[in-house]
């Protein structure tokens, strides 16, 4: 399997009914080239008229999960047909193989009334097999729960997002490249560092592309403007430049590269966005799924830290220094510690950037090495 590195494995899709979730899960089923096991949950309509639902097993078994009428259990019209989805569905789910791939459509109300299927599905989640599931919406604890969970990717699925997703989705399954993140406040030595790191892993064989956020693209360049001008911009209109931005870049650089098995290095990324606008006051679980949701997570974060009074000397010194918005000592304070916080969310280094210019390099070449070798063994 070429699993990315990075470790979460579950991917949960969420959105409202009739955003195409089930859709968007047969067409993954299609494109990722792994043995599955699982199940589709599948409205039935008659005459125009939607009259229950059938659950229908990758290897095209079916039977009823709901259906209109009178009975016990009830989901509004519907009686759900607890026994019959044990007998089908839940044994799709307990049998944990390495080598395979789990797909539940979906975890909802109906499918809830089954303490076999959520013990089931609590066990895939916490094995080592990758799950791609859908999650219904609705104030159920059990769902609630899945929502907290660190190992998982959330991804709202809307019109706008769905068909992006099959490749957005695809990838953090089927990898075969390598994307290392750089992070770390402004001053840190981000850009000193990556350029040595190009030219050095060039030295020992490895191809790698170097690119940034923001991007040069038209998004990017606001947020430059926006930044250099020190524009009373409101928190939620940044964030959401930065997620432009974001999802152009994933969409036409990032995503295409890393299935053409390349190691990217990204100076800045969506750790930033967690940092800054979450300084901001911005709540910081809904920007890391708003955007997980268009931006494939990082095999690997490198945070170069640095006090937080060295960082602003040192861009206090660069040519024709102009302070920007975000660099005030209280502001960077919040930035500092909202980075640090996010970091358990990632593979992580941490490299002290106060050492001398080749010993941050030796540093961040001694944890990058063994992910390296992952990936080439892996591939």
């Amino acid at each position: 399997m070429l699993l990315p590195l990075h470790g979460r494995k579950n991917i949960l899709l969420h959105g409202l009914p009739g955003s195409g979730k089930t859709t968007l899960v047969e067409r993954l089923v299609q494109k990722i080239p792994y043995p599955k096991r699982g199940f589709y949950t599948r409205e039935v309509r008659e005459r125009g008229r939607r009259v229950g639902f059938k659950i229908i097993t990758l290897d095209g078994k079916e039977a009823w999960l709901a259906k209109r009428g009178k009975g016990y259990p009830q989901v509004g019209k519907y009686r759900v047909y607890v026994e019959s989805f044990e007998k089908l569905a839940v044994p799709t789910i307990q049998e944990v193989n390495p080598g395979e791939m789990m797909v539940i459509d979906e975890i909802g109300k109906m499918e809830l009334f089954s303490k076999n299927f959520q013990e089931a599905v609590l066990k895939v989640l916490d094995s080592q097999v990758p799950v791609l599931a859908t999650v219904g919406y609705g104030l159920l604890p059990f769902v609630e729960k899945l929502f907290e969970r660190k190992d998982s990717i959330f991804a709202e699925v809307t019109p706008e997002s769905r068909d992006y997703l099959v490749e957005r989705v695809a990838v953090e399954f089927y990898r075969p490249g390598l994307f290392i993140a750089v992070e770390g406040l402004d001053g840190a030595g981000k850009s000193t560092l990556l350029k040595k790191l190009v030219k050095t892993l060039s030295q020992e064989g490895y191809k790698t592309i170097l690119t940034q956020e923001p991007t040069n693209g038209e998004w990017g360049q606001k947020i430059r403007e926006h930044l250099t001008a020190g524009s009373k911009i409101s928190p939620q209109a940044m964030a959401e430049l930065f997620l432009r931005d974001r999802r152009e870049h994933a969409k036409n650089f990032l995503l295409p590269n890393l299935q053409e098995k390349q190691i990217i290095l990204c100076d800045r990324y969506y750790l930033s966005t967690l940092a800054y606008q979450g300084a901001c006051d911005l709540e910081l679980e809904k920007l890391k799924r708003q955007n997980e949701t268009w931006a494939p997570v990082p095999d690997l974060v490198l945070y170069l830290k640095v006090p937080l009074e060295e960082a602003l000397e040192r861009v206090s010194k660069r040519p024709l220094y102009k302070p920007e918005a975000y660099e005030t000592k209280e502001f960077l304070a919040k930035v500092e510690q909202l980075y640090e916080e996010s970091l358990k969310h990632f593979k992580y280094i941490v490299v002290d950037a106060m050492l001398p210019e080749e010993k941050v390099l030796e540093e961040s070449l001694k944890g990058l090495i063994p992910y390296l070798k992952a990936w080439e063994e892996r591939n």
